[in-house]
């Protein structure tokens, strides 16, 4: 009997024994009861990406699958919210906007936009809008940036009119812009193609020839010297604040759509700076003529037979003569709204749009991306 209480008592030990080696080694103890932030898992991507960023004057691309995965475990074990978080980090020029129309819009899902700064730690990334960064950016993020977070600049400025900062390299991943070499790129506007039939060939009625609509006047910028020139050849409706005959937003479409020709006239000119001057005539049913770059950059974006561009002719004269016989002549004028029998012109929502596409960037690309030069790449 005493034999058989031996061998007991000693299998007994064996068992706690074996089960407490297991529990010291897969058991991970929490906080959490004591209202303390998780401890990350650590882990050697965070040292790769840090390591990343110091390499001068190069883009890194390091795998940073493992990141992410840590950090979706990590979530998962406490009953977060596994959607990608984007951390809106200032209002872009003061513009908010409803945060939760991403699924509605542009069809994109499992991503949560906010603006409060107390989500930092969480966020998979940080949306920083470069007209709102200050010159010594005192008011950039200051606490440690989280290895799996992912800094987006956002600019839909023009080089010649934003403001250069030499310290921003080494401090963006991702970038958010107009042009077609972004990471995130969103255009002033889109053509698509009409879902369900529906025809958009209708032309407004038209009392007035050409117009032209501006405040920012700067008589060195190429489109000022055009319009001098060409306003002797031929008459121009203008408006806004320059020529002292403001108009309303809720008058700024009947005016555009009352005219057969709008100057879509970029005040800088700039590979893929296309900008709501040409999308919001299109979508009006007025002819755009186009003063920007090449015509073979705007056909990238649009057809080629919806616009008029200044290049395609000798001289500010010889285009007022080209509007003149359009004028005259209803069939050859209506050859420029072939493209709205199928397509139609989509003007995109500042600032909103940036959010919901580059939190589905974030979302999709778990590749860590850094930025080292991003004065170079923009304003060189």
């Amino acid at each position: 009997m005493e034999t058989q209480n031996s061998s007991r008592f000693f299998i007994a030990v064996a068992v706690i024994t074996v089960c407490s080696i297991m529990f010291y080694m897969y058991f991970e103890p929490s906080l959490n009861w004591l209202n303390y932030p998780a401890v990350p898992k650590p882990n050697v991507c965070g040292n790769i990406c840090s390591n990343a960023l110091k390499r001068p004057n190069q883009i890194q691309i390091v795998n940073n699958n493992n990141c992410m995965v840590t950090q979706k475990e990590t979530a998962s074990s406490q009953g977060v919210d596994l959607d990608t978080i984007l951390l809106i980090w200032t209002w872009p020029f003061g513009q908010q906007f409803d945060l939760g129309l991403c699924s509605s819009m542009y069809d994109i899902h499992g991503c949560h936009l906010t603006d409060d700064r107390s989500q930092f730690n969480r966020a998979h990334g940080i949306l920083i809008h470069h007209g709102d960064i200050n010159g010594d950016l005192s008011n950039m993020p200051k606490l440690p940036r989280p290895p799996f977070q992912k800094w987006v600049w956002m600019n839909m400025e023009s080089p010649s009119n934003s403001g250069q900062r030499s310290n921003l390299n080494n401090l963006f991943n991702l970038t958010a812009t107009y042009r077609q070499d972004s990471d995130i790129m969103v255009p002033y506007g889109r053509i698509s193609v009409e879902s369900g039939g529906k025809k958009h060939d209708e032309i407004p009625h038209k009392n007035k020839l050409v117009c032209w609509i501006v405040s920012n006047w700067n008589s060195f910028h190429e489109r000022s010297k055009y319009y001098a020139e060409l306003t002797e050849h031929i008459s121009i409706e203008t408006y806004g604040h320059h020529f002292n005959r403001r108009i309303s937003d809720q008058h700024y479409s009947d005016v555009v759509s009352s005219c057969k020709f709008y100057l879509s006239f970029e005040n800088s000119i700039h590979k893929d700076y296309i900008t709501e001057k040409l999308y919001n005539p299109l979508s009006l049913g007025t002819v755009p003529v186009v003063l920007g770059p090449p015509r073979k950059n705007y056909e990238e974006f649009i057809p080629g037979s919806a616009f008029i561009h200044v290049h395609d002719f000798t001289s500010p004269k010889e285009l007022a003569e080209h509007l003149k016989l359009l004028d005259q002549n209803d069939d050859l004028y209506r050859q420029y709204f072939t493209w709205r029998e199928h397509l139609v012109a989509n003007e995109f929502c500042f600032g909103l749009e940036h959010a919901c596409r580059a939190c589905d960037h974030i979302r999709r690309n778990k590749n860590y991306r850094v930025v080292n030069d991003l004065n170079s790449w923009y304003w060189g």
